[in-house]
């Protein structure tokens, strides 16, 4: 049995929203709002859903760049929201982040050599020799030349510069990264390249993702088990093909109904959900998805469901089932 590496229990991640003079917050944006789930060493855990839903926010949640406003996470049997600032810095070698945009997270007056020792100087106590060895390690790994060194980021091609920000992310050999669309800036010619890399070095290297993407054939592909998120809620979650083969939930046969079929001659019924996401700072008192459901009940406009427990690891928060 794999062992449980991450754990967010009830994990809430509210924006307060000012107004007036004297700004005083009239109300809070609810981002992510009380969602549990455990992720499993040297696997691939996948957060899906629709622009705003709060996959982003529960990536960064997790790594405490945007702290959370209640809730726990547990990290390798260590409570991450307990930990101070100074034990929160040496945790973080062990938890990296792979950003969406390579081209705005690195910076431009950097050469590739000073981006990737920063870490390391910012982690460890390492001579020259020391990290020389390492940065030409993991250049190797990401597939780049060390002749591509002393270049600047402005001077590589998108694919390039992702390979960077993931050798950044991983040169200081975490267990655990969160990879925010790591792809969705990338032509679709490379983005089979990336995602192949990142699989090689999860392999190499044990590393355990969670893998943040909207795009549903990429999550397929890299993903062992999904999370499906709406208005800040998981709506879904399972094994990756028990997701795909039997969707339970309407918003994700939705989204799954709009994924191209691979026979070009099977025609697939779309699934158009009417109006628009509710706002998340007045989200609906009972299921987020009510108001643009076909299937929805009276039951529905008061009582938010909870997720149960429908087949082994299948889990749907819906009042049909």
């Amino acid at each position: 049995m794999s062992k449980i590496l991450v754990e967010v229990e009830n994990l809430k991640t509210y924006f307060p929203v000012k107004s007036g003079v004297f700004k005083k917050t009239t109300a809070y944006v609810h981002a992510v709002d009380g969602i549990s789930f455990k992720v499993n060493e040297q696997e691939t855990f996948a957060l899906v859903g629709e622009s705003g839903c709060g996959k982003s926010t529960t990536g960064r949640s997790i790594l405490r760049i945007i702290e959370p406003t209640s809730g726990k996470i547990t990290f390798d049997g260590d409570d991450v929201l307990k930990l101070s600032k100074d034990e929160m810095r040496e945790k973080r070698k062990d938890m990296q982040l792979i950003f969406q945009n390579p081209y705005s997270s690195l910076n431009p007056r950097m050469t590739v050599k000073k981006l990737l020792e920063e870490p390391l100087k910012t982690h460890f106590k390492m001579s020259q020799k020391e990290m020389d060895e390492q940065v030409l390690w993991i250049m190797d790994k990401v597939g780049l030349s060390n002749d591509q060194l002393e270049r600047y980021p402005h001077q590589f091609s998108g694919g390039q510069r992702q390979r960077i920000s993931i050798a950044r992310a991983i040169i200081s050999k975490p267990k655990f990264v969160v990879a925010d669309e790591p792809v969705s800036a990338l032509d679709v010619s490379i983005q089979s390249q990336i995602l192949n890399l990142l699989i090689e070095l999860q392999k190499e290297l044990k590393l355990t993702y969670v893998f943040i993407s909207h795009d549903l054939n990429v999550v397929r592909h890299i993903s062992n088990s999904v999370a499906v998120m709406y208005l800040g809620k998981i709506v879904e979650k399972g094994l990756t093909e028990e997701i795909f083969e039997n969707p339970m939930h309407p918003y994700t046969q939705a989204l799954l109904s709009a994924v191209p079929s691979k026979d070009p001659l099977k025609k697939k019924k779309r699934i158009i959900l009417k109006g628009d996401v509710p706002s998340p700072i007045n989200p609906p008192k009972g299921c987020p998805l009510y108001l643009r459901c076909e299937k929805a009940m009276d039951i529905c406009k008061e009582n938010n469901p909870l997720l149960k427990t429908m087949d082994g690891t299948h889990e749907t928060a819906c009042h049909l089932y």
